[in-house]
């Protein structure tokens, strides 16, 4: 056993600067110590480490095959097909470890929930936070889950629950804003997300969340500027741009609707949606200013525009 401990040890050593020369040294030690399970895991763990996951799941099945009914090993098989996208296959093995512990049951939840299995995902995760994981990954995960099925008043009491045991969040508020904005709660989904604001929450989707609440309850300049701010971090999102033209439209600001539909153009495809709404502005311009200042107004308008943002 110390000389298995010893090649182990020089495994994990070299792994760190030479993994193919860590394979090595395990690969020349399994013919004298008769394929053990915990070199054979060792190896398992090199090639998962590195992404390659097919090599590993062979190694862990032989380990396997040494050790049958390991959990440590069918949990690192279940990870590897989930980590490949093989839903189904890692369920099997997960179900093969009886009462998973708690990374298990959360990884599983995962599983479960991509095979459209929610209930049995919701399930899972709260059995697992009955336990109060140490993580907020399975309370945030509970609340998306529940928030996929509209039980918009179950996510926000788990987000009340996370805040209490784990304390306040700008990823919490901007949960708890987006539930709000389901229920069309639009006054306390723009107070969450101030909250997550000033907690220093950032990604494209806050602003673009942020953005169209703000343009609900009458800040149509605080909502432009979200919505900017959400293209400058998603820039080919065309989604976010449609929402921004509308507000444009809305407030028959029309030359910045096409300034904007002109900068959608010309960063992705264009999507049938975006099509419309540029004919709509065209007509929308057409009507408002006549034919000769129609072709006037978008020449002053492309010949002063930067193409920025």
């Amino acid at each position: 056993m110390d000389d298995i401990q010893n090649i182990l040890w020089q495994a994990k050593f070299e792994r760190k600067r030479n993994w193919l020369h860590a394979v090595r040294i395990l690969e020349e030690s399994l013919s004298l110590h008769d394929n053990d399970p915990v070199i054979l895991t060792e190896m398992g763990d090199i090639y998962s480490g590195r992404k390659l996951h097919k090599k590993a799941i062979e190694m862990y099945q032989k380990a396997l095959d040494k050790d049958a009914k390991n959990p440590n090993l069918l949990f690192k098989i279940a990870n590897c097909y989930l980590s490949m996208n093989e839903m189904n296959i890692a369920l099997y093995y997960y179900d093969q470890m009886g009462d998973p512990f708690p990374e298990a049951r959360y990884n599983k939840a995962i599983a479960l929930s991509r095979v459209n299995r929610v209930a049995e995902s919701i399930t899972l995760l709260e059995e697992l936070i009955q336990i109060q994981p140490d993580s907020e990954l399975p309370y945030f995960f509970l609340v998306e889950q529940y928030l996929s099925q509209k039980d918009y008043e179950k996510a926000i009491e788990r987000l009340n629950l996370t805040e209490n045991i784990f304390g306040k969040s700008g990823k919490i508020s901007f949960l708890r804003g987006i539930a709000y904005t389901y229920e069309k709660n639009w006054l306390k989904a723009y107070i969450e997300f101030q909250d997550a604001e000033k907690l220093k929450y950032s990604s494209a989707n806050f602003f673009r969340a942020y953005g169209i609440t703000s343009e609900k309850i009458g800040k149509s300049e605080q909502a432009i500027d979200y919505l900017l701010k959400s293209i400058r971090k998603e820039p080919f999102n065309i989604t976010t741009y449609l929402d921004l033209v509308n507000i444009y439209i809305a407030h028959e600001r029309l030359l910045e609707a096409h300034r904007i539909v002109e900068h959608a153009r010309k960063i992705g495809p264009f999507s049938s949606a975006l099509s419309l709404i540029h004919n709509k502005i065209l007509h929308l311009i057409k009507t408002k200013y006549g034919t000769i200042d129609f072709l006037q107004k978008l020449s002053d308008d492309d010949h002063n525009n930067d193409d920025s943002i």
